[in-house]
């Protein structure tokens, strides 16, 4: 996902006990929505996930994040996640399930209005996870269409790879993706 952005900010995150937390990076309002994908080897039973490293910004290079990018005007979050994923990995997947952040982190989708209108943003209308630089981010789970796909690295990372189930915590993950892949393991597993 190629994401760039100077500006950080910090909004709060509402519990269920109605209690306030720290989002580090969140705005305090929604901001841009991004798309991404936890790419499995098999939505049944997963064994593997592919798993991209980032080749910029430098503080970022090197560190794996789950593939996807930026929702344009016109687009839902599914068609610009396919679009994504065969522009930056040569990779046509059929997706499975959304990963649902839980309400402790959450951040809503904007409120219809003058910077974001329903029309321009269609199907922007669930809770996101929090992500760096104050956008948010939906999450689906997903398989290559075609079984035996080579899926490629384009100039957003600077690597692609398989990796086994159980050896998902030893990457350098993003920060902002760790509580998104544990979700994610729970998602998969209870699909399966």
């Amino acid at each position: 996902m190629s994401i760039s952005s100077t500006s950080t900010h910090d909004a709060r995150a509402h519990d269920t006990s109605g209690s306030e937390a720290r989002v580090p990076g969140m705005t305090a309002h929604s901001s841009r929505l991004v798309a991404a994908a936890a790419v499995v080897d098999s939505l049944t039973r997963p064994t593997a996930m592919l798993c991209a490293a980032r080749s910029y910004p430098a503080e970022h290079a090197g560190q794996y994040e789950l593939p996807g990018g930026k929702v344009e005007p016109g687009e839902t979050p599914t068609r610009a996640l396919i679009r994504e994923l065969a522009e930056e990995l040569d990779l046509v997947v059929t997706l499975g399930d959304e990963v649902r952040p839980p309400h402790d982190l959450a951040v809503a989708a904007p409120p219809p209005g003058a910077a974001h209108r329903a029309q321009d943003f269609p199907d922007d209308d669930a809770p996101a996870w929090p992500v760096l630089h104050g956008y948010r981010m939906r999450v689906w789970l997903a398989e290559p269409a075609v079984p035996d796909s080579r899926p490629q690295a384009g100039a957003a990372h600077e690597s692609v790879r398989w990796v086994a189930w159980e050896e998902l915590d030893s990457l350098p993950w993003l920060p902002a993706d760790l509580p998104i892949l544990a979700a994610i393991r729970a998602a998969a597993t209870a699909a399966s």
